[in-house]
């Protein structure tokens, strides 16, 4: 799969899982497929000697069925949700010409969901998953996937990951502004850094000592 046609990886940005609707939940879509290929063939000779209205008639169905064909692929092929290192993305293909993207940081997701509801989805294991921002302005649900629980773990340790190097990497450029300011300091104003920093220090490593 073409990756650049959804979404535009940033730099260091890779791709985990590409998700996609459980087929097993297409069966009404092709049943009714099959339904409008097959039911003409059975009247084929009785509309055949109704000339151009009978002939109008055969075809049709199929001619139907052929479109419906090409738009459940279509839709099932674009209709997609990406997890990245960085972000989720998800991609809801309605139709030929209507497209809905939502993107998600792993910093903005607050709460994930996965569950698994009826006598069908629970045979065949598939369910939905949903993503809450904190903020509640975003939901992304990810309807009739396969395995919901585990695809809720994977986001989860990918957020977990994502946020502890965004933490650290935080931490090193507090430190690194703090080593840049403090040679432009007075001396009282240095004074006072000492002693903010000697109580730091106290406090964490009276915190190893009881952990150890």
């Amino acid at each position: 799969m073409n990756l650049e046609k959804f979404i535009t990886l940033k730099e260091g940005e890779k791709v985990i899982e590409i998700i996609k609707r459980a087929g097993i939940t297409l069966f009404w879509d092709w049943f009714l497929v099959f339904i409008l290929l097959v039911t003409p063939f059975f009247f084929m000779f009785w509309l055949f000697r109704h000339d151009w209205w009978g002939i109008t008639l055969f075809i049709l169905p199929i001619v139907l069925s052929l479109f419906l064909i090409v738009k459940i692929i279509f839709v099932w092929q674009r209709n997609i949700f990406i997890i990245t290192t960085h972000r989720l993305v998800d991609i809801n293909q309605k139709g030929f010409f209507h497209k809905e993207i939502s993107k998600i940081t792993y910093d903005q997701v607050e709460d994930i969901f996965g569950s698994i509801k009826g006598f069908w989805g629970t045979l065949f294991r598939y369910g939905k998953v949903i993503i809450q921002t904190g903020n509640g302005q975003i939901e992304i649900i990810v309807d009739k996937i396969k395995s919901p629980i585990q695809i809720q773990e994977i986001i989860q340790d990918n957020r977990d990951r994502f946020m502890s190097k965004y933490v650290h990497n935080y931490s090193e450029d507090v430190a690194e502004n703090i080593r840049d300011q403090i040679y432009e300091l007075e001396l009282t104003d240095l004074y006072k850094i000492k002693k903010i920093v000697n109580k730091r220090i106290t406090k964490l490593e009276s915190v190893e000592e009881n952990e150890e």
